[in-house]
């Protein structure tokens, strides 16, 4: 019995173990074409966008890596005063391995693109 209770104790702290949360990348745009972003499976990337609120500008995602990363839910965050810097928060999770690429352009979506638009462009590794 003794050992029955061992073992089962054992296998719930084992269980614990492998529970424990990873923590949360976050990026901005300073970090794009900075180098690789690194992840493990099951950890959650978080990409903040600077933006200003009330231009009409918004990031637009161009590229994503779906076999690598799920989700892609994004807000943004509230200014604290009218015209005051937001930012735009993309939310993702590795679910696969190997290397991709997210990229992003900041434009009015009503505008044609042009050669000069803002684009940032993140190289996600997930080991």
């Amino acid at each position: 019995m003794k050992t029955i209770l061992i073992a089962a104790s054992l296998l719930i702290l084992g269980a614990c173990a492998t529970e424990a949360s990873l923590p949360v990348r976050t990026v901005t745009d300073v970090d794009a074409d900075a180098g690789v972003v690194e992840l493990v499976g099951g950890q959650d990337l978080e990409i903040a966008l600077p933006l200003n609120a009330g231009t009409g500008y918004a990031w637009r995602l161009d590229h994503e890596a779906p076999p690598l990363l799920a989700g892609g839910s994004s807000f943004v965050t509230e200014a604290k005063a009218p015209g005051a810097p937001v930012r735009a928060v993309y939310r993702y999770t590795a679910v696969g391995h190997g290397r991709a690429d997210l990229a992003f352009t900041l434009k009015r979506p009503w505008e044609a693109d042009r050669p000069g638009d803002r684009k940032v462009v993140f190289h996600v590794r997930v080991r």
